[in-house]
């Protein structure tokens, strides 16, 4: 059993808050250049809603693609996966994502779990396999808090609409 208590106007939770906030920011001090630039260029001129609706329609209007085999990934992959090769899984997105929205100094995190699975034994339970595994990203964004966003809804809706065992 727990007691649980909230107690309004203690400073130290916006401060907590805050802390929080910034490890959402984290990057690697140097690596995939033109991915940092892609998010400098969107941050000039956009809000945080519309800088993740630009990275949603640029996966969904340019030719991307959903593949379980992805080509190798040098060691700026994001730049990679964003510029040249246009292929990967839901990770893969969820990741190059995140790197643009943390460059952007907008709070994101990769959020790992599971899609779908299927009734068993009359619908007393679900059957979830490991082809039902997924990734996302949230986002923070003042007023709304953590907002999802999946990358892959843009790439390849029919893996989110039907899963992937349907979709491959």
């Amino acid at each position: 059993r727990y007691r649980l208590a909230l107690e309004q106007g203690d400073d130290t939770g916006e401060q907590a808050r805050r802390a929080e906030l910034r490890r959402y920011l984290q990057l690697p001090r140097e690596g995939n250049p033109r991915a940092r630039a892609l998010a400098s260029e969107l941050r000039r001129t956009l809000t945080d809603e519309q800088v993740i609706l630009t990275m949603m329609q640029r996966f969904r209007q340019q030719p991307y693609f959903y593949t379980l085999r992805p080509p190798a990934m040098p060691d700026n992959g994001i730049d990679a996966l964003l510029f040249d090769e246009k292929r990967g899984f839901c990770a893969h997105y969820a990741g190059a994502t995140a790197f643009v929205l943390r460059s952007a100094g907008i709070p994101a995190r990769i959020v790992v779990g599971y899609q779908g699975g299927e009734p068993g034994a009359g619908g007393d339970y679900l059957i979830v396999r490991q082809y039902d595994a997924h990734a996302w990203v949230e986002a923070y964004l003042e007023g709304r808090g953590w907002v999802r966003i999946d990358p892959t809804a843009a790439i390849a809706p029919e893996r989110i609409e039907s899963g992937l065992r349907e979709a491959v």
